[in-house]
């Protein structure tokens, strides 16, 4: 029914929730959550609204940094070791950091019904704006053989990129997914190239439309690009 759906939902996003480890952002992976739920990473919250809660993943790092830092001084004490203390201490203080750093809870909101996205620190609103300012990428790598690794991002104008799958060469399962993701959540699909006729635009900017760029199926991507280069 409306109500238990409802309910299930509010108690899945109150659960403890960190953006995924790199290592595990496969694009198998990320097919079988497809799988699980049409809309991942996001949950339905109601019809229209798409709601995504997590921490971020440096609260790991920071953890993980914290451990190594205290192991070493505890074999450093034990053993008598001096040398080298004082750069675990400080890697110490930098996991400490990067875990208070992360403990505030991110929640991002895709409400279509009123054609914005909200995204919040804490409860603490850091920008609002229209959805043609969120998008999904294809990003690329180039290795120093030249070999091409693809990279799935949802990315938008003053919010952090999420990485969804980190890095594959397979470029039609990627496309593939990449489409799939911005269809079930009514976002704009962007190529890895600027200039290509594989963009999927459903949001356009006000005055703009398919028809201003004089190019018949061919789309320039425009978009904020931010600090994180994506």
């Amino acid at each position: 029914t409306p109500s238990s759906s409802r309910t299930s939902l509010s108690t899945r996003s109150k659960q403890f929730s960190l953006w995924d480890l790199g290592f595990f952002s496969t694009e198998n992976r990320l097919a079988q959550r497809l799988k699980k739920n049409s809309c991942h990473p996001f949950t339905l919250q109601q019809p229209n609204v798409f709601v995504l809660e997590y921490y971020h993943d440096s609260l790991w790092k920071g953890g993980l940094m914290c451990l190594a830092c205290l192991v070493g001084l505890q074999f450093s004490y034990l053993l008598k070791i001096t040398e080298g203390s004082g750069f675990l201490i400080y890697g110490l203080g930098i996991g400490l950091w990067f875990v208070l750093s992360s403990m505030q809870r991110r929640r991002l909101v895709l409400n279509h019904t009123r054609g914005l996205y909200h995204f919040s620190i804490s409860g603490r609103m850091v920008y609002q704006g229209p959805l043609h300012y969120i998008y999904v990428r294809m990003a690329v790598r180039i290795d120093a053989y030249g070999r091409r690794f693809y990279q799935l991002v949802l990315c938008g104008h003053k919010l952090e990129a999420l990485v969804l799958v980190k890095l594959s060469e397979h470029y039609e399962q990627m496309e593939f997914l990449g489409r799939y993701v911005a269809r079930k959540l009514n976002l704009n699909y962007f190529d890895c190239t600027s200039l290509s006729t594989r963009h999927i635009i459903r949001h356009w900017p006000l005055g703009e439309g398919p028809g201003t760029l004089g190019i018949q199926g061919i789309t320039q991507r425009r978009y904020h690009r931010g600090q994180n280069g994506y």
